[in-house]
């Protein structure tokens, strides 16, 4: 009997070596079994004190001459850099971010370099596909090679941010990487200025990828040119614009607009002759993947499609994991500063909130950086130096997103079947190949090759953007003659301002993702600057598809920068932004975009009816749930409900949104209601353009107004209903009644069930994200929560003698799920409580106040 067991041990251990020394057997995207449950080296390290613990003292013995200086810990986690120079100051904070989020700065840059598949394997290869023919690689290795020629003050402080990162994962052993590493079985990457780029290609693709070209062109045919113009104005006449027109008359001439000869421009799109080689020999990849979805503008303005039905409250259309930032109809943000004369310290206040995915690790990364004559603190992005949105002793600032259209798409005319050449003013023009390896965790690699025009890639053979070249702001990499630095510069020089010159001085070098940049300053100044290299076209307004057949249609040049909307002390006494359209109607420069015209005009009300803010009154507004869409909205929705006919369980429902108050709270009902209603009858009213069919459909503006004022208005007539036609009226009450049948005479869960808001891990790990949030806020309320997105970061600013602030993450200060700094901020958030963001003043207070030391280069 002995043998047997004998036998039976051997086979069970044999067993077992040969099922955990593989990953991912029988297709599952599981990792070596037996090295992750390894107790020394597996996960159970992940579990034990890690190298990042942010208590006591410890010497950082790194041979780098840039390692010089102190990293001290508070009580949340938070480190607070004290640095001789910016240099030192930029590689210590490059070493915290990657203790703090060394997985999320990999694998995000990975997700826009399209290099997820090497870990992932075949689940990610189509986007990658699709990342690498948009160009994001040869954008990034574009940007980096102009700033080594045209930036090197820049360039510098990017190798120096990457070889803090370096030193921190030079020191690290296979036993202590990130959990994350272990699960899929990847190691850390190394960091250089080019992947900083990537992550800054991300958020201009997240922030700043709109466009809707081939839905609107479609759409136009469908409903004929009269009709279109009609659904779709140019303006919103009620909008309440970030930068109004000085006055309420027309000017009496309307200024010229230059013509920029900017040899840079026309060409930016073709890869430099320093891009990294990627194995370019080898065979060509299979056709194309067809053109992806993009956001339509019906996803931006029409709201929450997963609320078309009451019965599944989860049904939320999530982002791709291990994007960090992804590309979603509601990203956004609101900021707003008051005056002076407005503010009960007589300085002025400065309100910031970014409204992007919601993830932990969080995406943005708290920080305080001190250096001779710099004493600042806010957020910065893990994988790029600085802070992003922040104050120091002397100013504050923050940012929200344009929405401005900086995608167009040019039809090439191929002249041969190979796609090598194409027609260009009447001759055949060379198109450059560009050939990338795409690795496949698992399978053999294969080669893209993406044609590259003057207008950029040629992504597509198939799919509404077949042939056409996409020209993207984000490709461009401007030179010393139109700019004196690039985004490093731009966010490295707000947090070292002192005045408004300093401010203005930062914006001139930044370039995409067009910004409203928020300023205040202790001085009295506010000013908001709708901020990037917004394109002066060639042919029409980026709206629809141009002919690539002629140079004269490509891009000529960009809006000088003296020439871009500015608001500074208004009257008002206040400036703000909420992605609200840009500028009044006079403002001589076409553009066009996404906007969202209820927060701000929301938020500009209640700035302009408070005569007096405090810190107190500021935070409020950020924690506001009021919809004013529901204000103007139910009320006409209610009007055309016949009460009569109602049964005891249509009153009870009616009930539910008549004694509402528009606020968006966790607990009501009414916002699951009245999301569910309104949007129900614009489907029907728009029936003839469905959103999933590839059209787009008009504002929420201009389909409430035509609810109000015009419902007897052809378009709400139904077209698969020959022998009746609909009204407003009727489309209102029919899809009551249909609410009312799919209820079964329940009432509508909660708007916190229905919301379904979750800050779930950035890869989408099972227990690393939280439980289901459920305190107020919606997508059209200051308090922006849909989904997984909403705010982001909160920061109120008080600024004077010695200015303070407070702020509020979902989430914490480290990107490790066993620390407690993980989410050690979200319960916080989540109700709405701030945490001061406390400044030390030299290294003295902070060796008295520090929970934790890290002292580099000597004590």
């Amino acid at each position: 009997m002995k043998y047997y067991q004998l036998l039976l041990a051997s086979f069970l251990l044999g067993a077992w070596l040969l099922i955990g020394s593989y990953p991912g057997l029988g297709g599952l995207p599981v990792p070596a079994l037996g090295e992750f449950f390894n107790p020394a080296t597996g996960f159970w390290r992940n579990t034990q004190p890690a190298l990042s613990l942010r208590r006591g003292q410890r010497s950082i013995a790194s041979a780098h001459p840039l390692a010089a200086g102190d990293i001290f810990f508070d009580d949340r986690g938070v480190p607070h850099i004290f640095a001789p120079t910016l240099e030192n100051a930029c590689f210590l904070q490059g070493y915290s971010h990657a203790a703090d989020r060394l997985w999320q700065m990999d694998i995000s840059t990975r997700a826009t370099e399209g290099t997820l598949s090497e870990v992932l394997g075949q689940r990610t290869l189509e986007r990658d596909r699709d990342q690498v023919r948009r160009g994001f690689r040869s954008a990034a290795q574009r940007e980096i090679d102009t700033m080594r020629v045209h930036f090197p003050d820049d360039y510098r402080y990017l190798e120096a941010y990457a070889a803090g990162i370096n030193a921190w994962i030079d020191q690290l052993q296979p036993r202590d990487y990130p959990v994350e590493y272990k699960l899929l079985g990847h190691q850390p990457l190394h960091w250089s200025p080019y992947r900083t780029a990537l992550l800054m290609k991300g958020m201009s693709q997240s922030l700043s990828g709109y466009n809707v070209d081939a839905k609107t062109v479609k759409t136009r045919e469908r409903l004929g040119a009269e009709r279109y113009a009609e659904l779709f104005p140019e303006r919103f006449p009620g909008a309440s614009p970030i930068v109004p027109d000085a006055s309420g008359a027309r000017p009496s001439a309307v200024p010229t607009l230059p013509v920029l000869p900017i040899p840079e421009v026309g060409d930016a799109s073709a890869p430099g002759p320093t891009l990294p080689q990627r194995d370019f020999a080898g065979q060509p990849s299979p056709a194309p993947a067809a053109a992806p979805t993009t956001t339509s503008r019906s996803a931006y303005h029409a709201g929450s499609p997963q609320l078309n039905t009451l019965t599944d409250p989860h049904a939320v259309p999530e982002a791709l994991p291990y994007t960090l930032l992804p590309p979603h109809p509601s990203n956004g943000s609101n900021n707003w500063a008051v005056s002076s004369e407005h503010s009960n310290t007589g300085y002025p206040l400065l309100a910031s909130d970014p409204h992007l995915n919601l993830t932990l690790p969080s995406i943005w990364c708290e920080v305080q950086i001190h250096l001779p004559g710099v004493n600042a603190r806010g957020v910065g992005l893990p994988g790029a130096p600085g802070i992003m949105i922040g104050f120091n002793d002397h100013v504050a600032y923050g940012e929200t997103n344009v929405g401005h259209d900086v995608t167009d798409w040019f039809k090439i005319t191929w002249t041969d079947s190979s796609r090598t050449h194409y027609l260009l003013d009447g001759a055949p023009t060379p198109a450059t190949l560009v050939r990338d390896t795409l690795r496949v965790k698992g399978q053999a690699a294969e080669v893209i090759v993406t044609p590259y025009t003057i207008f950029g890639p040629v992504p597509y053979t198939e799919g509404p953007y077949a042939d056409h070249a996409m020209r993207y702001l984000a490709q461009d990499a401007p030179g010393a003659g139109q700019r004196p630095h690039t985004i490093v510069g731009t966010f490295l020089g707000l947090m070292r301002a002192t005045n408004y010159g300093d401010y203005e001085q930062a914006l001139r070098g930044y370039v995409d993702p067009a910004q409203n940049f928020l300023f205040a300053a202790k001085d009295g100044d506010i000013a908001i600057r709708p901020n990037g290299f917004f394109p002066l076209r060639g042919t029409g307004n980026g709206t629809t598809p141009a002919a690539g057949d002629t140079r004269a249609n490509n891009w000529r040049g960009y809006i000088p920068f003296e020439e871009r909307p500015v608001h500074r002390n208004p009257t008002r006494g206040f400036v703000s932004s909420a992605n609200q359209v840009t500028t009044g109607p006079y403002y001589p420069y076409p553009y066009t975009g996404n906007f969202d015209e209820y927060r701000g005009r929301y938020i500009n009300r209640r700035l302009s009816d408070e005569p007096i803010f405090n810190q107190r009154t500021m935070k409020e507004l950020q924690l506001s749930s009021y919809s004013l869409l529901a204000e103007e909205l139910t009320p006409i929705l209610i009007a055309r409900i016949n009460r009569k006919s109602l049964t005891p369980e249509g009153q009870a429902l009616l009930r539910v949104i008549s004694e509402w108050d528009y606020h968006y709270e966790g607990n009501s009902r009414a916002p699951t209601l009245f999301e569910a209603w309104r949007t129900k009858v614009y489907d029907l009213t728009f029936d003839e353009i469905p959103q999933d069919s590839g059209y787009v459909t008009p504002e929420l503006w201009k389909w409430n107004a035509l609810l109000r004022t015009q419902p007897d208005h052809p378009i709400f007539d139904v077209q698969a209903s020959d022998n009746f036609v609909e009204t407003g009226a009727t489309l209102t009450q029919r899809a009551f009644d249909e609410i009312l049948e799919s209820l079964g005479g329940e009432l509508p869960a909660t708007w916190a069930e229905t919301r379904a808001s979750y800050v779930r891990h950035l890869g989408a790990i099972p227990g690393f994200g939280s439980g289901l949030i459920t305190t107020g806020g919606g997508r059209h309320s200051p308090r922006a929560l849909n989904g997984g997105n909403g705010a982001s970061w909160r920061m109120v600013v008080e600024l004077g003698p010695r200015p303070r602030a407070w702020g509020a993450l979902p989430g914490g200060a480290s990107g490790d799920p066993a620390s407690i700094y993980y989410d050690f901020e979200l319960d916080n958030w989540e109700h709405g409580r701030y945490h001061e963001l406390v400044r030390w003043e030299d290294v003295t207070d902070a060796k008295n106040k520090a929970n934790g030391h890290w002292a580099f280069g000597g004590d």
